[in-house]
């Protein structure tokens, strides 16, 4: 039995794949998984671009907050030292003032002279009150030794060489 080229032809037609060549498949599955990493490496880029974009946005606002606030801060202190100054400037001239007064008045006027006398009276007064003091202290020192020695009799303590300080037990 013979053929006939009509049936010779779909035979060739046949005879051609059904399914694509596996490395046109390849290909093909390698390009869409090229494609879609690609995709995500761009929304990855595009998501950290933004979030850089947001950081340096924020960080610019910090910036000038803490700009306008360490400036309100210099002002506030630049103001509380030029009050101070103004301040010290007014007691320094008022204390010159009374100085160039007193000066102007004479040196020892009967003013003077008796503020003076009053101020070596109770320089005089207090060197007394500060000489009985120091024998008041004397006094006390004595009487606190001696109610030691009593005391360290009493409990059993003996005082070797008379000083309370040298102690050993009875």
């Amino acid at each position: 039995m013979r053929r006939n080229e009509k049936s010779w032809a779909e035979l060739d037609e046949m005879l051609a794949p059904f399914l694509p060549e596996e490395s046109v498949e390849a290909a093909t599955a390698t390009a869409i998984e090229f494609r879609t990493r690609l995709v995500k490496v761009e929304q990855q880029v595009m998501a950290q671009y933004t979030s850089m974009a947001a950081y340096a946005t924020i960080a610019k606002q910090d910036f000038e907050a803490g700009k306008t606030e360490g400036r309100a801060d210099l002002d506030r202190s630049q103001a509380t030292l030029i009050g101070l100054l103004e301040k010290l400037r007014n007691e320094v001239n008022c204390r010159l003032d009374g100085l160039e007064r007193r000066h102007a008045g004479g040196d020892l006027s009967d003013d003077a002279g008796s503020r003076l006398g009053r101020v070596e009276s109770q320089l005089t007064a207090a060197t007394a009150a500060l000489q009985q003091c120091l024998e008041d202290n004397r006094e006390l020192r004595a009487q606190v030794s001696e109610l030691v020695g009593e005391r360290m009799h009493e409990q059993g303590w003996l005082v070797s060489s008379g000083t309370p300080k040298t102690l050993s037990l009875h």
